[in-house]
């Protein structure tokens, strides 16, 4: 019994992981990619958009949504906030690596 339970924790960890295979969308960068230096780059945009987006839609949420009862404004702003750090990374990394 035990070693069913440690074998659908490794199959959901390494193999099935779905916050890396579909949320991320690492699966479809890793066919394309073929140099380590784009995967390093993507991997840091990646990391940046989710920091920063976290961030800033939490900001968003607790200091403006929140207090002026527009929860259901919420989802927009994610997507608002997403879309606008990703445009800002993709500025930032067209003209400091042309």
């Amino acid at each position: 019994m035990s070693e069913s339970y440690i074998f659908i924790l490794i199959s959901t960890v390494l193999v099935n992981n779905i916050v890396l295979v579909k949320i991320l969308g690492l699966c479809p960068f890793m066919g394309v990619s073929k140099k380590l230096e784009a995967s390093i780059g993507m991997a840091a945009a990646t990391a940046f958009v989710l920091t920063i987006g976290s961030m800033t839609s939490w900001a968003i949420n607790f200091y403006l949504l929140e207090p002026n009862s527009l929860q259901y404004l919420r989802t927009l702003s994610f997507i608002v906030v997403i879309a606008g750090v990703v445009q800002f990374t993709e500025m930032v990394m067209e003209k400091s690596f042309p």
